[in-house]
């Protein structure tokens, strides 16, 4: 639900031991944490699979009872198609578990398998070519199924709503423009988690790393590919779905071209469907960091929308324009907010939880807009500011707290513009070394997991963290990288201590219990939803703090660790596309 207030006080401390290494204070309310305390043995393995050419590594947690070795088993034969000697056994020390490998990397035959040692099995999964195709289909649907101020009738999934917010919304404060209480016209656009609200700053980090795919691989989507009201328009399922986010963003821009930050109602709206939320609905003040993630996004969409809507993509461009000439009139920083203004919906700044450095600065945004304003206009200014500001920033993950790593990969792949040499140099040096960090992050983790802070959203984390390593590869061909961001993907989708897939309806043991408004007010599947993860802040006292990877629940009372988000969607979306291209 993006809540980010302050977690309720503790009223009492307990010490859990967990085999002798973790000591923690825990609420007296937390859930059960019997899948932490949990250390029976368990083969766990990616619950989509491989694709033929990918490394295929299991692992076998807590095989110390077993004497014979796991068999790889032909699920539609039921005949063994190896015996695999597991690795060394090592003890982790960041879970309960003893991990040793399964390596399987050999079997290149499509088909769908499980793993087997004694009574004891693994989730079953598929090798082949094509295999991505549906969970990709399902991850993208979740767009429609979040669709604001229109009737959701989904045919596949039977997921219906009236239109909802349909007065979205009036002014929260007085402006120069506008007065306190003032409506404008901001219908539209994406729910952006399990709660209701709508954020220009997740909004266009979705849209630009979906656009960002869809740039490099226009035909892995087509027309007609997710059974949205618009399909068979002649047009892209994937655009027809970002520009129902991207229309919605115009109305979110003033007249002098800064961008307000989100649209909320003043209460969390518990218990209600998304058209039963009759609350009024406030537009709150802006800022310059949103108003330069727009700009960039708008760049980006005019160049992916000229041939489809040449009007449409000027307009997209006008607004990119305009919001960068407001930039210019605020050389420092400036967000309004005011005290209150978070009562119903997430803050999206610097506080107490969200300690980035970047979120006390627009540099990151800035220069993404500019990046993307240069790629789309060749405009040499734009590429001044670029190059001028440049060693301001490190290559990190992109997300809504800093963006700027999308910044610079677009200007590295584009072969619109031209660009200096040096600068390409510095860039690949940049994605390089990040990747080196990366990667020796998956080589002494022992579930070869490439994050290492499991804070809120930690799942989009590992995912940006395999985009990164995919984007080495592609620089460097170096197969550790490759194998780096595989493993990436394989903990999302299975391979973890909790044997469970992060997004609903995607495996044998999917999300059950997604903290999610609307599926929880009406008793609701919605399947395709990628959840935040382990989040050792733990703020909504659902789960042990401070236990890493185990700070995890699969409870709908979880929001710190079990609700969804559409930025969460679109980096793993990102992370498998990119990997299935390269193959």
């Amino acid at each position: 639900m993006r809540f980010r207030f302050k977690a309720s006080l503790f009223v009492g401390l307990l010490t859990i031991i967990i085999v002798g290494l973790f000591n923690l204070n825990r609420h007296t309310k937390i859930l059960s944490q019997e899948a932490i305390a949990n250390n029976s043995p368990k083969i766990v393995v990616n619950q989509v699979g491989y694709l033929p050419q990918w490394q295929k590594i299991a692992f076998f947690l807590n095989n110390q009872k077993f004497t014979s070795h796991p068999q790889l088993i032909d699920r539609n034969t039921r005949k063994v198609v190896k015996t695999i000697k597991p690795g060394k056994e090592i003890q982790d020390t960041a879970t309960p578990d003893a991990i040793s490998t399964i390596d399987f990397t050999d079997i290149t035959q499509p088909g769908t398998y499980y793993l087997k040692q004694g009574k004891l099995t693994s989730a079953p999964f598929a090798i082949g070519t094509d295999i991505y195709q549906q969970p990709l289909i399902t991850l993208l649907r979740s767009y429609y199924l979040q669709r604001c101020g229109v009737a959701i009738e989904d045919p596949l999934t039977g997921i219906s709503h009236p239109p909802c917010h349909v007065k979205d919304g009036a002014i929260a404060h007085q402006d120069k423009y506008h007065a306190a209480g003032e409506d404008i016209a901001a219908l539209g656009g994406w729910h952006d988690a399990g709660d209701y609200g709508k954020y220009v700053t997740t909004t266009a980090v979705t849209i630009a790393r979906l656009l960002n795919l869809y740039e490099q691989h226009p035909n892995l989507f087509p027309d007609n590919q997710l059974t949205i009201p618009e399909s068979g328009n002649g047009v892209s399922d994937l655009l027809d779905e970002m520009q129902f986010g991207l229309d919605w963003l115009l109305k979110m821009q003033r007249e002098d071209g800064a961008v307000y930050r989100k649209l909320s109602g003043k209460k969390w709206p518990f218990g209600v469907s998304p058209d039963e939320d009759i609350q009024p609905r406030y537009v709150y003040g802006i800022s310059t960091p949103e108003t330069a993630k727009f700009a960039a996004v708008m760049a980006m969409a005019s160049r992916n929308f000229q041939s489809v809507d040449a009007e449409l993509a000027a307009k997209y461009l006008f607004a990119a324009e305009l919001a960068w000439q407001y930039l210019q009139t605020q050389p420092e920083m400036k967000v309004d907010w005011v005290e209150g203004d978070d009562s119903g919906s997430g803050k999206y700044l610097a506080s107490e939880y969200d300690r980035e450095e970047s979120l006390t600065t627009d540099i990151d945004d800035r220069l993404w807009a500019a990046a993307e304003l240069y790629i789309t206009t060749g405009r040499s200014s734009f590429n001044d500011y670029f190059v001028n500001h440049l060693d301001e920033v490190d290559y990190t993950l992109f997300e809504w707290k800093d963006p700027s790593a999308l910044a610079l990969i677009n200007y590295l792949k584009q072969n619109r513009q031209t660009v200096p040499t040096e600068i390409v140099n510095k860039i690949e040096t940049k994605i390089k070394q990040r990747a080196d960090v990366i990667l020796n992050r998956v080589q002494k983790s022992n579930y070869n997991i490439a994050n290492h802070r499991f804070i809120w959203g930690s799942n989009k984390m590992t995912a940006e963290e395999g985009i990164t390593l995919v984007y080495a590869y592609q620089l460097t061909n170096k197969t550790d990288y490759l194998n780096g961001a595989i493993d990436q993907l394989d903990y999302l989708l299975g391979r973890n201590h909790f044997n469970q897939t992060f997004i609903t309806g995607i495996g044998t043991n999917p999300v059950k219990h997604v903290n999610h408004l609307f599926a929880r007010a009406k008793n609701i599947y919605i399947p395709g939803l990628v959840v935040g993860g382990a989040n050792s802040d733990a703020q909504d006292n659902k789960v042990a703090k401070n236990l890493g990877q185990l700070s995890y629940i699969d409870s709908e009372e979880s929001y710190a660790t079990n609700e969804y988000a559409i930025d969460y969607n679109a980096s793993v979306i990102n992370l498998i596309t990119n990997l299935i291209a390269e193959q």
